[in-house]
């Protein structure tokens, strides 16, 4: 018989991180997912619901922080509206997360435009990345111009 494994002491999030105001619906469900005050990051302990069945964190929930990361961070950086939509996500899996580890997306923009953003991402595990995404976004329509102009 197995002796019971107790789950890692889950710590707080580490300094400059806050935690994310999701809205209703998917990422709310998540659950922990914070977002850096100043740098293009967001960051999430990882815990038993994350893992699949041999104990590692879920391949699509890692694709899901890539490409909830770039979301809250394109928003903010662009001071968009709302989120942009996503057209293309490529994900490459490169080292497995564990229970208890503190997971960080960082978004790198590459080009910005009127229709259409470029992005890039590295998930980490302190040094070590474990994660590299691409993904293009379909920018949100202007709600109203506010100079008058029609588009």
């Amino acid at each position: 018989m197995m002796a019971d494994v107790e789950a890692p002491a889950m710590q707080a999030a580490p300094t400059g991180y806050v935690l994310l105001q999701a809205g209703p619906g998917f990422v709310r469900e998540i659950g922990g997912l914070h977002v850096h005050e100043t740098l293009p990051a967001v960051g999430i302990r990882i815990e038993g619901g994350h893992l699949n069945s041999i104990r590692i964190a879920h391949g699509g929930f890692l694709a899901t922080i890539a490409d909830t990361a770039f979301g809250v961070v394109l928003k903010r950086a662009l001071a968009l509206p709302t989120s942009p939509a996503t057209v293309s996500l490529t994900v490459d899996y490169m080292c497995a997360v564990r229970e208890g580890e503190w997971l960080e997306a960082f978004v790198e923009i590459q080009k910005a435009g009127r229709q259409l953003t470029n992005a890039s991402c590295v998930l980490k595990v302190g040094d070590t990345i474990v994660l590299r995404a691409t993904g293009v976004f379909v920018m949100p329509r202007p709600e109203q111009h506010t100079n008058g102009d029609k588009p």
